[in-house]
């Protein structure tokens, strides 16, 4: 084993130990900023090292994180898998193996085929994420202990009190248990703790991060580490231990994550050399002891910049109000060389303008004097002739309209005088279709009725059909018992109570009380009960007849039986199949079913009322009552609510604007007869005495004057725009040297301040180099004791056998992959999360 490898190794554990001892000793508060910081760092590494394996292993890579959810002991309750499975090579198929239940694919739709724990997913040249949970035993985990004021408290004892809280996360590692190899676990603890609650935190093995409004507690430990390397002078916690003043407790929310890529890193087949280790070590402690001298001289040397620092403050201050007067002479002389350029240049400017100005007014006055003439010859030839044949044509509007105006203004009458009338006939309308469907409304409820009595006159006719058959039935069979009894009495009821007819004429008395039913409906009651009492009638007569023949009978049991057996069948016929039961089934039936393509009248009567009162909801149709209420509402009424007016409130407005006294009749009116007179002014002013033909005549007269002036005028600016020039050069030369040097003068001005003002930072940068020097100087002295010294000791022991407990531990790692299976031509990582039930 190589002395470079073995230093590297020694100095991961060396590292978190010194850290962990570190942090035993003070509770140090960082800020989650510089937190921030270094967990992007981590980042970056993480990344970085994602990267390099995905382009140098052409090995399909599968990445297991382990969820286990624990109670406030650290006892595990639940234990979810998440395995992604890199396809880095495009694979289309992945051979996979797991030990896991309920395997759900959570990030694509990829399908998989299992044979025991042989899995082979459809990888489509993607990764495969997918989860699932088991019950097997975790190899490492956490057991959580609490004493509040001194005695030891389970955690739901604890939920709401307060007092001194101790808090200890004993790290578990199983892994090296009945001959197993040991894997070692770094396990790192994050909780979180509201500063309402928790109050002067202390923390063995972690650290103390804050952002003012919430605490966060992070601890670790490497649980078996000491006790699988046999070392003793070498403090490797397995544990890390809060304690604070809790008020009102409530469970902390936690999470641990156990993981041993940090061990995966080393490459152990190197770690054979020993020799320069001891004399590495010495090298380490000399170079120790340097770096404490260096840091002492470097606080000296600072202490002595410190005191010198005020002189130098005292000459930048003079410089830098020698610096501020010349700054303030170069800007004096830069404004005055400023105002003679800015005035020598507007002298040249306006020359050359006005030089300009005499060129273009002498063209100008040219093309005046031709534009005026052109002008003069459009108006006479072109505008006039057109301004008479608009007088003309309005003469001829005015007139066109005297006559076709009024007939506009009866229409317009006349149509509202027949809006009118049909807003009246739809209110007529509306009070008829309300009293029609109140009757349709009655009537379907009267026929409901009559058809609800006709089914059960039907069915109790078909019930008493039934029984008499019965009656028949004994009676038959009592006529062959009797076959030579004695005489016995006859007695014919002819009596037939129909309750029926009574039922329909105590309906009928009922509904005639109604004013809503109408005769019609009163009728049809009647119809029925009128056929019913007919046939209640001829009922009745049959019985008679019934009597009368019986009464002819002999007086003996077989005659009387036999008597009552043939009534008893007449009777039966006349229920099942004679009129009535007929009659009462044809009743029935048009009232409640109809017949064929011709519907019930119940069913008839029920459109009539839906249509007039309800409409249909289905088809989104209103009701003929509501159509007649929108129409007469629309042509009287309106929406006063939606500030909608009636069409006949419309129809009066519109005929008022057009027939009423300031009317469009009557503005038309006006209009053209303005028109008319601003026509014939328009036509004075352009052929008139003092119109525009003559003033256009005169100005082109003047114009040719205006243009010999402005040419002479001319030739003479043409000089004096030279001259003015020449004077304009000069002052901007003049000019740019006054800004060069008022810039300078300004650059050496802001430097000397900047110099000024930086001397106060300069010594308070001098203040905190001479602190940090002092700190460092500190640090480094502690480094060297607890750090370098504890090294260098470690080495001077037998570390042998330490080293080849190094290399099995190493190589354990290596081998732990994974945790619910992996196949062979994978290589793999694994983490695990054990995160608190709150």
């Amino acid at each position: 084993m190589k002395n470079r490898e073995y230093k590297t190794l020694v100095a991961i554990v060396l590292a978190m130990t010194m850290v962990a001892g570190t942090l035993s000793s003070a509770s140090t508060v960082v800020y989650a900023k510089d937190n921030n910081v270094k967990t992007e760092a981590s980042a970056d590494k993480s990344d970085s090292k994602s990267n390099k394996k995905s382009t140098s292993d052409v090995k399909t890579l599968k990445d297991e994180t382990v969820y286990a959810k624990i109670d406030g002991s650290g006892a595990v309750t639940s234990v979810t898998v998440s395995d992604q499975l890199k396809n880095v090579t495009d694979k289309s198929e992945i051979k996979d193996v797991s030990t896991l239940k309920d395997i759900e694919n959570v990030k694509g739709d990829e399908k998989f085929s299992q044979k025991s724990s042989d899995l082979t997913w459809n990888g489509d040249s993607k990764d495969i994420c997918y989860q699932g949970t088991t019950s097997q035993t975790l190899p490492i985990g956490v057991k959580i202990t609490y004493q509040l004021d001194g005695k030891n408290v389970s955690a739901d004892e604890l939920d709401g009190k307060s007092g001194h809280l101790v808090m200890r996360y004993q790290y578990e590692n199983t892994t090296g248990k009945s001959g197993n190899e040991y894997t070692p676990f770094l396990m790192i603890t994050g909780l979180i703790l509201d500063t309402d609650k928790f109050t002067n935190v202390k923390v063995t093995n972690g650290k103390l991060v804050s952002d003012g409004d919430r605490d966060m507690v992070l601890g670790m430990g490497l649980p078996e580490m000491k006790s699988n390397l046999g070392v003793k002078d070498l403090d490797i916690p397995d544990y890390f231990e809060m304690e604070a003043d809790v008020t009102d407790y409530e469970t902390i929310e936690g999470i641990t994550i156990a993981t041993n890529e940090v061990f995966n890193e080393l490459d152990t087949d190197k770690l054979d050399d020993l020799s320069d280790l001891k004399s590495s070590m010495n090298k380490l402690q000399d170079s120790a002891d340097q770096l404490v001298d260096g840091s002492g001289e470097l606080r000296k040397g600072l202490d002595t910049l410190l005191s010198s620092s005020g002189t130098l403050k005292d000459g930048i201050g003079q410089l830098a109000d020698g610096s501020k007067t010349l700054k303030a002479g170069t800007e004096t002389l830069l404004d005055g060389s400023n105002v003679l350029a800015d005035g020598s240049w507007t002298l040249a400017d306006g020359t050359s303008q006005l030089a300009d100005g005499t060129g273009v007014l002498s063209a100008g006055t040219q093309e005046l004097n031709a534009g005026l003439g052109l002008v003069s010859n459009k108006v006479s030839n072109e505008l006039l002739p057109g301004v008479k044949t608009l007088d003309a044509g309005v003469l001829e509007m005015q007139k066109s309209l005297g006559a076709q105006l009024p007939a506009l203004c009866q229409g317009v009458s006349a149509l509202n005088t027949g809006i009118t009338q049909a807003a009246g006939g739809a209110a007529a309308l509306d009070t008829g279709i309300q009293q029609v469907a109140d009757g349709a409304a009655g009537l379907n409820s009267g026929i409901q009725q009559i058809a609800n009595g006709a089914a059960a006159l039907n069915s109790g006719i078909q019930t008493a059909g039934e029984q008499v058959g019965q009656l028949n039935y004994l009676a038959n069979q009592l006529c062959t018992a009797l076959s030579g009894n004695t005489a016995v009495t006859y007695s014919a009821d002819t009596t037939d109570s129909y309750d029926e007819i009574a039922q329909l004429q105590a309906l009928r008395d009922s509904l005639s009380a109604d004013e809503n039913v109408s005769e019609d409906t009163l009728g049809a009651l009647d119809s029925v009960i009128a056929s019913l009492s007919w046939e209640q009638e001829q009922r009745n007569e049959v019985s008679a007849q019934n009597a009368a023949a019986a009464a002819e009978i002999p007086q003996t049991p077989v005659g009387m039986a036999e008597a009552l057996a043939n009534g008893t069948q007449a009777l039966h016929d006349s229920l099942t199949t004679g009129d009535l039961a007929v009659g009462a089934g044809t009743l029935d039936a048009a009232l409640n079913t109809g017949s064929g393509e011709t519907p019930s009248i119940r069913s008839v009567s029920q459109t009539i009322s839906s249509a007039l009162n309800d409409g249909d909801a289905t088809t989104n149709t209103a009701s003929i009552r509501a159509g007649a209420q929108a129409l007469d509402a629309a042509l009287n009424t309106g929406d006063p609510a939606n500030n909608v007016p009636s069409i006949k409130a419309g129809i009066n407005s519109l005929n008022e604007g057009v027939n009423g006294e300031n009317g469009l009749s009557a503005q038309v009116n006006a209009g053209v007869s303005q028109l008319k007179a601003g026509t014939s002014q328009l036509l004075n002013g352009i052929d008139g005495k003092f119109g525009l033909v003559n003033g256009l005549n005169q100005l082109s007269t003047g114009a040719a004057d205006v243009n010999d002036g402005a040419a002479t005028l001319n030739e003479k600016m043409a000089d004096a725009n030279e001259g003015a020039k020449s004077v304009s050069a000069g002052a901007s030369q003049l000019s740019a040297g006054a800004g060069e040097l008022n810039s300078g003068a300004g650059t050496l001005a802001d430097g000397i301040q900047t110099l000024n003002s930086g001397s106060d930072a300069l010594i308070d940068g001098v203040k905190q180099l001479d602190d940090g020097a002092k700190t460092l100087n500190d640090g480094m002295i502690q480094f060297n004791e607890e750090g370098i010294q504890k090294l260098v000791s470690a080495f001077d022991g037998d570390i042998e056998g330490m080293l080849d407990k190094l290399n099995t531990m190493m190589d354990a790692s290596k081998k732990y992959k994974n945790f619910s299976g992996i196949s062979d031509g994978m290589d793999g990582e694994v983490k695990f999360v054990f995160v608190t039930n709150k």
